[in-house]
């Protein structure tokens, strides 16, 4: 009888837990009241830095807003600096809609699954400024065993993503076969994936961007009847010929195009 009560206790706690969680999970909780307005009027806030400004703007407030920091570029004196922000806010009810799911609701499990989905980069497209049009940014992309590998392996998406570190290559339309090291962070409702370049980064002979000075920042917070999506390219760049105009471009369609695919996963 007493163990049953205290059962019955405890799932109740629990079950109160849970509710005050999922109450709380709404967007004004990680972005301030004039950015959360500005999320629900136009979809999107986006920001270009390109002065030597090295501070995020616009990165959700939240337990992971020191571990974001904590994956920064080092920027070097001599070097060009590069940083790209986006932040997205979208209905799960227009996500499910768009691609005729039949799912009910999206969790950060399902999040953590597309990220970890790298096969499903393949043919991911951009829009070329140059070209004015929408080219395939990855010809292919794929999970390998390690940093020194370029052997596909299956994608490994069962369970949490927390504290996993996995390996990938991407064709890259501009770049070339590139490879990431990938570190995931999963809680509650959140899930933080950072790429970050492990060969060199240029255009032919060209370095512009050395291994380890390139992360592409992903976090996502589920907030309920919403997703909030944060991007950034972080880049510390060498001070080469038209460096600056060629990664002003490309990071920032990327970061575009990584969007545009997340949109189309559910």
């Amino acid at each position: 009888m007493i163990k049953n009560l205290k059962k019955f206790i405890f799932c109740g706690v629990f079950a109160v837990c849970a509710v005050n969680i999922f109450a709380q999970a709404k967007l004004e909780n990680y972005v301030s009241a004039s950015t959360a307005e500005e999320l629900k009027k136009n979809g999107s806030i986006k920001r270009l830095h390109d002065d030597g400004d090295d501070v995020l703007k616009i990165v959700p407030k939240s337990d992971y807003t020191t571990k974001i920091n904590s994956y920064r570029v080092a920027k070097g004196e001599k070097n060009f600096p590069f940083v790209y922000e986006s932040l997205y806010y979208m209905k799960k009810d227009f996500l499910l809609a768009s691609s005729n799911s039949s799912k009910k609701d999206i969790t950060i499990d399902d999040i953590s699954r597309i990220f970890r989905s790298v096969s499903k980069m393949t043919g991911m497209t951009y829009y070329s400024s140059t070209r004015k049009k929408d080219l395939v940014l990855y010809k292919k992309a794929y999970t390998i065993s390690g940093p020194d590998s370029k052997e596909p392996v299956a994608d490994k998406t069962e369970g949490s993503a927390d504290g996993k570190v996995l390996y990938c290559l991407q064709d890259d339309a501009s770049f070339g076969e590139c490879r990431y090291k990938l570190n995931y962070h999963q809680q509650n409702n959140m899930l933080l994936a950072v790429f970050t370049s492990v060969d060199d980064l240029g255009i032919g002979p060209i370095t512009g961007i050395e291994a380890g000075n390139m992360r592409i920042i992903c976090f996502v917070i589920d907030c309920g009847d919403g997703l909030l999506l944060y991007l950034t390219t972080d880049a510390n760049c060498k001070k080469v010929p038209g460096i600056k105009k060629q990664v002003t471009e490309s990071m920032s369609t990327r970061i575009d195009a990584v969007y545009k695919w997340f949109l189309k996963q559910f």
